[in-house]
């Protein structure tokens, strides 16, 4: 989601003032419990920090959450949710609308082989949804659909975090799509 409002920032903005304002809006969270949809939606609301004001953190935060730095300033726009359909997402990417995935994980997409991740119905259980920024559209020699997506697990994933996912897996595995309001770009 941070992703996604990268374009109204001169400076990247970073996951961790994100992932922690949505976390302490989760009544009884606790590490490794991942995020709910519902929560990131309402800490959109408040924008995302800078990465050099905010970094990531390796580790899961301690519980109880500290609160959360009042100074910092934040950028970007909610996040909006909107239909799964690969062909209005092809449409999307198309004008040039960057779109977030919540995906539920597949082994192989664990593993990206030169870079792809094949479609596969096995999903891996008890896996939670993990969300990627889809940011290119390709088509194979056999006019298939494929997206370029960008994981958030480091440069060692796919080829420098990105892989190319079939628009199968995105019809089979989404489990909904998100991504902000356009406008001009200022703080939130």
């Amino acid at each position: 989601m941070t992703d996604l409002n990268r374009q109204f920032s001169d400076d990247d903005l970073g996951p961790e003032y994100f992932y922690r304002a949505t976390i302490q809006r989760i009544a009884g969270w606790q590490p490794g419990d991942g995020v709910q949809a519902v929560a990131a939606a309402e800490a959109s609301q408040a924008g995302h920090a800078r990465e050099a004001d905010f970094p990531y953190q390796a580790d899961e935060p301690a519980v109880p959450l500290e609160a959360l730095p009042d100074a910092l300033e934040l950028f970007g726009h909610p996040i909006r949710f909107f239909n799964a359909a690969v062909d209005e997402l092809i449409d999307s990417m198309r004008m040039g609308v960057p779109v977030g995935l919540a995906l539920r994980l597949t082994y192989e997409f664990y593993a990206p082989v030169d870079g792809i991740v094949p479609f596969s119905h096995s999903v891996v259980p008890g896996a939670m949804q993990h969300a990627v920024v889809a940011v290119g559209l390709g088509v194979d020699a056999l006019g298939e659909a494929w997206f370029l997506i960008r994981n958030s697990w480091g440069e060692e994933w796919g080829q420098q975090g990105h892989a190319w996912i079939p628009a199968e897996y995105i019809a089979v595995h989404a489990t909904c799509t998100f991504g902000v309001e356009h406008g001009s770009p200022d703080s939130a």
